[in-house]
């Protein structure tokens, strides 16, 4: 995490940058086991386990037998040394995460060919107790992987579908190595929300496969640490996604709804503080190096084909709503901060530091729900229409503490009250998410709100703003006739 200690008195302005994360509609990715040869790492012998086609088809072997939960996984066709078996439970492991049930260790039944000693078969140790317990979790992961998939389609392009899934995995996850017991698996990961390095890497690496991105798990024995690299258009790049979740300094505990990308998509020359690692794939290239998206502390997200963002200028404070590319364009959208000084004063856009002075950083996150975005001030929670660029405060926060950061749950916007910007916070409901369509505001879409908005287009009644935003059902900008035949769509199905 970035250090935040400057401040300043009420002359400059600065403020780092918030981004956010956006639900595409109907997903074009389904979860399902990881595509063979898209996810590799370097053995401890110094060769990949996919650099030959026999030890790329073992390991698909164990994998599969792993899946139907068998007891003994006959690999002999494949010639895999017996004195590799740790190699090939390390490289199942790694290059499928759905394979979470694999306990550290596996026998092997040999066979002697020619003075030398081969696998004939694999008897895994699973850390589940049935193929039942396996089975049902495993749908579970499938599920929430789904859910994440959810955000992206294949009209995207590599870059952004990068961007959104690293986000999405940082904003729902915390760095725990055992909770209640349990050790940190992909599963619990993926799940339930807590993992270790080594799952927030395979997680991520899991997802980028299933939209057809490769990538390289990185390790470092001086670090005792694992990362990932990933391959946009033919060439490799270092992400960290573990480091890119923030941990508050002082209380070294998860800072919820932040996120970073200060070790996202670099150069081995350029990536900070990772050391002692040796790679398969070398990244050399250098293009997003210097990329303003390193700027931006918060999530991004893709609302009606645009990225949006927040993103600050070094050395001036400002909370500024940018759309985004893949070819670092940065297009100013809306001077959030600016509207809710001019509105409601100062200090409702600036996180104060005491006797006067303010922290130089803005700690407003992004987010999304339903085509809208959502953002946080100190004292109060925003909702954004990029159609129109209509910008209404959703709902003041009047705790004792402010908030720096909002996380989305189950359609309600909650947001991180924080002694300080060193300090975790707790996460307290704030706001509903807007319902689109639901001009009645009780809550569900029925025909009753068609007729509303029928009754409007005729000049019988009036919305407020909050009504007219909502009554835009399709997100075009316009209220019209279309808003209401897509509102009696969405009800027959």
């Amino acid at each position: 995490m970035k250090n935040r200690k400057h401040i300043l008195k009420i002359s400059s302005i600065f403020l780092t940058a918030a981004m956010l994360l956006s639900s595409m509609g109907a997903a074009a990715f389904a979860a399902e086991k990881t595509p063979a040869g898209t996810i590799d790492k370097l053995a401890t012998n110094g060769s990949s386990f996919l650099s030959s086609s026999d030890k790329a088809g073992a390991l698909e072997a164990v994998r599969d037998g792993v899946l139907n939960y068998q007891s003994n996984i006959d690999i002999k066709d494949y010639r895999i040394k017996a004195e590799d078996a740790g190699l090939l439970l390390d490289a199942v492991k790694s290059c499928y995460p759905e394979t979470f049930c694999l306990a550290q260790t596996v026998y092997v039944s040999p066979t002697q060919i020619g003075g030398v000693s081969y696998i004939s078969s694999v008897i895994p140790q699973y850390q589940t107790s049935s193929a039942e317990e396996y089975n049902t979790m495993l749908s579970a992961f499938y599920a929430k992987a789904d859910e994440y998939l959810s955000l992206v389609d294949d009209s995207m392009n590599d870059f952004t579908k990068a961007v959104v899934l690293h986000d999405a995995i940082v904003m729902n996850s915390e760095y725990y190595i055992t909770k209640d017991g349990v050790s940190a698996t992909p599963y619990t990961l993926m799940v339930e929300g807590w993992g270790k390095c080594e799952d927030y890497s395979r997680v991520y690496a899991y997802l980028l496969a299933q939209t057809g991105i490769k990538s390289e798990l990185v390790d470092s024995d001086s670090m005792n640490h694992e990362w990932i690299k990933i391959q946009l258009e033919g060439k490799y790049y270092e992400v960290d996604v573990t480091w890119d979740d923030p941990v508050s300094s002082k209380d070294k505990l998860d800072a919820p709804g932040r996120v970073s990308h200060d070790y996202f998509l670099f150069s081995n020359s350029s990536f900070p503080n990772h050391s002692g690692y040796y790679e398969l794939n070398p990244s050399a290239d250098t293009t997003y190096d210097e990329y303003y998206i390193h700027n931006m502390d918060s999530q991004l997200c893709m609302v009606r084909g645009s990225l949006y963002g927040i993103y600050c200028a070094s050395g001036v404070v400002e909370t500024k709503l940018v759309s985004y590319n893949a070819a670092n364009e940065l297009t100013t959208v809306y001077d959030l901060g600016a509207a809710v000084e001019s509105a409601e004063g100062f200090w409702a856009s600036h996180w104060s530091a005491g006797d006067g002075y303010y922290y130089t950083s803005s700690y407003a996150n992004l987010c999304t729900y339903d085509g809208l975005l959502y953002y946080n001030m100190p004292k109060g929670v925003y909702v954004f229409d990029a159609a129109t660029n209509t910008n209404l405060k959703l709902a003041a926060y009047n705790g004792t503490n402010p908030l720096y950061g909002l996380k989305i749950a189950d359609g309600k916007l909650y947001g991180d009250d924080a002694q300080e910007p060193g300090y975790s916070g707790t996460l307290v409901e704030v706001a509903d998410c807007l319902k689109m369509g639901d001009v009645e505001d009780d809550g569900i879409l029925n025909i009753i709100d068609a007729t509303q908005i029928q009754r409007k287009l005729a000049d019988f009644i009036s919305f407020d703003d909050f009504g007219n935003l909502k009554a835009d059902f399709n997100h075009d900008g316009i209220i019209n006739i279309n808003d209401v035949t897509a509102i009696q769509v969405a009800i027959a199905q």
